[in-house]
């Protein structure tokens, strides 16, 4: 099997930790630290943890506490060793005593040593500690709230009915940020129970996982203060505690819930009017999570908390779930029906959560798929389950098979279950692999195993390793046992076989279908898609276990999902899969198409004669014989196929040729997500002119069937449709199609002029990212100005972000130059958590990518220290510019940045990987494909309307 980069590098770290630890000087007692796991000496069974936090009194902003651990030694040892990072520690105060049932004795401490490299923390006793004795150690601790948004951190708002400027604080612990809060065993697999107090001002309230139990006045050292006492949690990984001090207020939900459980909807007062979309939510998707788990929600209350800056998009802390204002706050008449999406969709992910990562955690980051992609596809049931009329199902089934294709086509992606060395490796891999490749493997499960199967393996699952760890192989083992109860597979065929091709391997298959028309057969072969076919050595060494589904023309069915047939690997060498036979396929007049619905994560190549088949029924009236999810498929697959050489260009244009007859949203995102990487590689090419035609010949149709500027169609629309019209709209005005530019400069200066333009606004909802991004990108200074100040008094995250990226269309150098520097200025309005959004969306104008590019080679050192201490986010940063370049003098250049700044983009390694790969993939195409696009554009724009596609196969 070849090994993915990251693990590469993983033991690259642990080596070089390894001889740095054998470099220094060590007593003969001493412990060798050769990896970044904790000893095992010591299990926590409970923390009595107490904080007090001072948000801008006499001591500034800061927090102090006590955390006591209660441990059970389960091997002699000669030290306790936890995590502590950027925490001052009361060693005088330090106490270490020996507990039993006759009293507890002292252990005297004779040295503390720290291991900056670990983040240990190192307590040396003076005796032996003893296997099967309990401990309790008690460390007093102080930290300063920082604005890193990591670890216990600082957040603001101005109130708008004070005018005055309001601190908050609340914690963001995943992955290993606890240790930046108290002393504590930081590992998934060190679960205990928390005893949490909470001293601070008495203006304030203060919450964490479990309710109040009791508040007490503070001792007059600390006047006006009072101590929240909160209830025992259950056992929970360090990384799910979570607290916050805060002046919010709250709503409780619309709906009760069973069993007494409390759920309230937090924000800050001026938008405490955005949280009843929350109210409802919340409940309904908790509700059908318990019925679908056959397992209760176990805690008696949940708290959804909308913080003002906050790095991720939300974090399932177990009962005090905190999320960025965008990911939680709704309005009715501001957000758009995506904002109403997103929120429906980040609820949902974060409320599995308390089933999948909190009551069953992973034992180790390696499987932290298991929390995210089983969160994320869970996730899409349950906002099917609340709002079917959105078909919201199909749309991310299909977003993220897309997102995953593109990127999984690198050979700088990772594997789904990847090996973690150093900790500074765990945040990099919160990416698309976990998440959306995580989220399509367990729906192409979802789809094999049968609905029955599925949900009760999954059920077995939970109930054996609740307030446990679990690993992948004990999801397999539970699927498996109820596959074989309702016969979903073979005796002799197990989930974990099955899986493990998906989730050990990076990458996956385009399978080969050759018909042999004669004999109704097919042979189909399988191998690892790359996007750049000079990288495929070793591509033929790599073997997926394929579910196959397939229909014909003769009697097409795109409902029956399950696999009709496998394609298998060998059981003791996965890379001599065999070559697949199918057999009693239709006569050579009739189309064959595997991957019903995108069952399974592969693409599929045809021969030519199959192809035309396919293409003739897509050209024809009766193009929906297909079904939207394949249409979909097949364009994307023909795209990518050409993209990567493995075809030419004419099947892929001929296939997306019929799109000026589709009226639906799924083909077209495809369609348009591919041309969109061939704009950003032409733009500054001699045919860029025929493109642009190109794209006037197929937008135009769907532009005029959509009627977009008629008021009348936003009443009620369907998410998809709100989706393609601000799709298209946006395309529209960008090639200059009919009257796009004309009706929203229009539109945009028709706000301008009203009397209020901060509560009226005539544009519809929908599509007023496509207005203000196009009258900024055709306007000049005032148009922008007007832009900033509604920026300025906006009071929703939703459009505030909506704001940021129309800001950034603007044509005018100086004004973009400018929105850099204040990406990076903490009093300029723009808020650290959106810089990278900025960013990017600069890097994606005409204009603005030569900004960005000279702006990140020139800032690097001073973007680095603004992200600090989450440097990872640099990725953010190269991707956005690697997508755009496309010579050889750029892919130095970005190479002797990296070169000449290699601690900067330590903690970025993986994001760093994959741009200088994008890059080189980008001119790899323009070498080798864009003649193919001088030959084949001129004959598909308007003037040759007429041309048979069948001839550009």
């Amino acid at each position: 099997m070849a090994s993915s980069s990251i693990v590469t590098l993983a033991a690259l770290i642990a080596l070089l930790a390894t001889l740095a630890s054998c470099g220094r000087v060590a007593r003969s007692d001493e412990p060798i630290y050769t990896s970044y796991r904790l000893p095992t000496a010591f299990k926590p069974e409970h923390y009595d943890l107490q904080v007090l936090t001072h948000l801008g009194d006499d001591r500034g902003y800061a927090f102090s506490g006590r955390v006591l651990i209660k441990m059970t030694c389960l091997e002699d040892a000669n030290n306790v060793t936890l995590h502590s990072k950027n925490l001052t520690l009361g060693e005088k105060d330090i106490k270490l005593v020996q507990i039993s049932d006759a009293g507890s004795e002292p252990v005297e401490l004779k040295q503390i040593q720290y291991i900056k490299d670990n983040d240990y923390v190192v307590f040396y006793s003076a005796k032996s500690l003893q296997k099967g004795k309990r401990y309790e150690i008690s460390i007093p601790f102080e930290g300063s709230l920082g604005t890193g948004l990591l670890g216990y951190y600082r957040s603001s708002y101005f109130d708008q009915q004070r005018k005055t400027k309001v601190w908050l604080s609340v914690t963001q612990f995943e992955p290993t940020y606890a240790r930046e809060a108290f002393p504590c065993f930081d590992e998934p697999e060190m679960k205990a129970t928390f005893d949490i107090s909470l001293g601070h001002h008495k203006q304030y309230v203060a919450l964490s996982n479990m309710p109040v139990n009791r508040s007490e006045p503070m001792a007059s050292a600390h006047k006006d203060w009072v101590m929240d006492y909160f209830d025992r949690t259950v056992p929970m990984s360090t990384y799910l505690v979570a607290y916050s001090v805060n002046d919010f207020e709250y709503r409780e939900a619309m709906i009760k819930m069973k069993g007494d459980v409390v759920f309230k909807i937090w924000a800050r007062r001026d938008a405490i009017d955005q949280v009843d979309y929350a109210r409802e939510v919340g409940p309904r998707v908790t509700r059908y999570y318990e019925e679908y788990f056959a397992e209760k929600f176990p805690l008696p209350k949940i708290d959804m908390i909308a913080i003002p800056d906050f790095s991720a998009g939300a974090m399932e802390n177990w009962g005090l779930i905190t999320y960025r204002e965008t990911a939680l706050l709704y309005h009715p008449n501001i957000s758009t029906v995506s904002n109403k999406h997103r929120v429906a969709s980040v609820i949902a992910h974060e409320l599995a959560h308390q089933w999948f990562g909190n009551l069953v955690t992973m034992r180790w980051w390696t499987d932290l798929w298991l929390n995210e992609g089983f969160a994320t596809y869970v996730a899409s049931l349950g906002v099917e389950h609340l709002h079917p009329e959105w078909h919201s199902y199909e749309d991310e089934s299909v977003s993220n098979s897309l997102n995953v294709f593109k990127l999984d086509a690198l050979t700088t992606s990772h594997p789904v279950s990847v090996e973690i060395g150093h900790p500074n490796q765990i945040s990099q891999i919160f990416d698309a692999i976990s998440y959306d490749k995580g989220s399509t493997v367990i729906r192409m499960m979802h789809l094999f195993l049968g609905e029955d199967t599925f949900r009760d393996g999954v059920r077995l699952y939970l109930k054996r390793h609740k307030y446990a760890n679990a690993e992948q192989n004990d999801l397999w083992a539970a699927l498996t046992e109820k596959a074989h109860e309702n016969g979903a597979l073979p005796d002799d065929v197990n989930v974990k076989t099955v899986m493990e091709s998906w989730t050990l391997q990076t990458g996956y298959p385009v399978v080969k279908v050759t018909r042999n028309y004669e004999s109704n057969t097919a042979e189909l072969t399988q191998v690892r898609f790359l996007s750049n076919r000079e990288q495929a050595t070793n591509a033929s060494d790599y073997c997926w276990w394929v579910p196959l589904t397939y229909t014909t023309a003769e009697s097409p069915n795109f409902v029956e999902t399950n696999a009709k047939d496998w394609m298998m690997c060998g059981s003791n060498d996965l890379r001599k899969g065999p070559i697949k036979v199918i057999n009693e396929l239709p006569d050579k007049d009739q189309w064959v198409l595997f991957n019903i619905q995108l069952a399974g994560l592969y693409k599929v190549q045809y021969d030519k004669p199959n192809y035309k088949l396919i293409v003739r029924q897509l050209n024809s009236e009766q193009f929906n014989t297909i079904s939207l999810i394949n249409r979909a498929a097949l364009i994307d697959d023909a795209m990518d196929l050409a993209w990567s050489q493995e075809q030419e260009y004419g099947i892929a244009f001929a296939m997306i040729n019929y799109l000026r007859q589709e009226t639906e949203y799924l083909p077209w995102k495809s369609a348009l997500g591919n041309l969109g990487v061939l704009n950003r590689l032409l733009k500054r090419t001699p045919i860029y002119e025929v493109f642009r035609s190109y794209i006037q010949f197929i937008i135009e149709p769907i532009y005029d069937r959509l009627d977009i500027f008629n008021v009348e169609h936003y009443v009620s629309a369907r998410l998809d449709s709100s989706k393609q019209r601000s799709m298209i709209a946006s395309w529209a005005c960008v090639f200059d199609v009919s009257d796009c530019t004309e009706r929203s400069v229009g539109l945009f200066a028709n706000w301008m002029a009203v009397k209020d333009p901060d509560t009226t606004n005539p544009i519809p909802q929908d599509i007023r990212g496509v207005v203000y991004c196009t009258a900024i990108r055709n306007g000049k200074e005032a148009e922008w100005n007007f832009l900033w100040a509604r920026y300025q008094q906006s009071n929703v995250g939703s459009e505030k972000v909506l704001l940021i990226q129309s800001l950034t269309c603007s044509r005018e150098t100086w004004l973009l130059q400018r929105f850099l520097h204040w990406s990076l200025n903490s009093t300029s309005g723009v808020r650290k958590q959106d810089t990278t959004i900025l960013f990017a969306n600069v890097a994606k104008n005409d204009i603005g990518f030569h900004l960005a590019k000279s702006f990140f080679l020139e800032n690097t050192e001073q973007i680095y220290a603004y992200l600090t201490p989450d440097t990872s986010r640099l990725s953010r940063y190269l991707r956005p510019l690697a997508e755009h370049m496309a010579s050889e003098k750029e892919l130095q250049e970005l190479k002797d940045l990296i070169e000449s700044k290699r601690t900067v983009f330590e903690h970025a390694t993986q994001g760093v990987k994959q741009a200088l790969e994008t890059v080189e993939v980008n001119m790899k195409w323009k070498s080798a494909s864009y003649g193919q696009m001088a030959r084949y554009l001129p004959m598909l724009n308007y003037r040759s309307a007429a041309l048979d596609v069948l001839e550009l196969i």
